[in-house]
């Protein structure tokens, strides 16, 4: 989750471990399984796990042989993880978007970033300074997956618009001036896989965009 106000930080808190457990029954390998195919083999990569709520997408990727930084600012759920995940090869820290203060500061980039049902959290003008942060922290030939719902699922979420992580990449290319390129490579929609309804009473589902660094 993000820093678009405390009211969502709190809800995590209140709800961290409801939260947690139902994170945690889902296959996480099936939640990224296009993320997933896209990766080299046998090469270890640096990863950011962007709201890493209850530490199960750090785990795959730690487990792997990855180094994780997961940034989580709900405390509750953050410490909650760090039990369930004792792993080595995962750090945390309490970073939000789009400052990314403390992984900033420790001048690092990535190979993978997760964005995964965060950036349903901030409105439509922090969402881009969100991107442009995460696409400064991501290394040449690197991914990031940004998923979202198409409606909302939980409170204090704003619906991110059909083809708009897509306009930000062109507008993002068009006015880059430092040589840095991306480009879309997987954009879909799939099913809620924990079967969860929306809001609105509908079937949960998540739009997928996994985006590359070209240069």
């Amino acid at each position: 989750m993000t820093n678009k106000d405390n009211a969502a930080i709190d809800y995590f808190n209140d709800k961290a471990e409801e939260v947690a457990a139902q994170y945690n029954a889902l296959n996480r390998e099936l939640v990224h399984a296009d993320l997933l195919s896209l990766l080299p083999e046998d090469q270890t990569l640096q990863v950011l796990d962007i709201g890493a709520g209850s530490g199960a997408d750090a785990d795959m990727f730690a487990e792997k042989g990855h180094f994780v930084v997961a940034a989580e600012p709900a405390a509750a759920l953050r410490e909650l993880a760090m039990k369930t995940y004792d792993n080595m090869n995962i750090i945390w820290n309490a970073d939000v978007l789009p400052e990314m203060a403390e992984t900033c500061r420790a001048q690092m980039s990535f190979d993978v970033i997760l964005a995964s049902c965060v950036l349903q959290y901030l409105d439509e003008e922090t969402r881009f300074k969100a991107l442009e942060k995460i696409f400064s922290l991501t290394n040449v030939g690197g991914l990031i997956e940004v998923l979202a719902p198409v409606s909302p699922t939980r409170e204090h979420q704003f619906p991110l618009s059909e083809g708009e992580v897509q306009k930000f990449i062109d507008d993002f290319n068009n006015s880059s001036e430092a040589g840095k390129q991306f480009e879309a490579v997987i954009e879909k929609t799939i099913p809620d896989f924990g079967g969860r309804k929306a809001l609105d009473g509908s079937d949960a589902a998540f739009r997928l965009c996994i985006i590359r660094r070209l240069g």
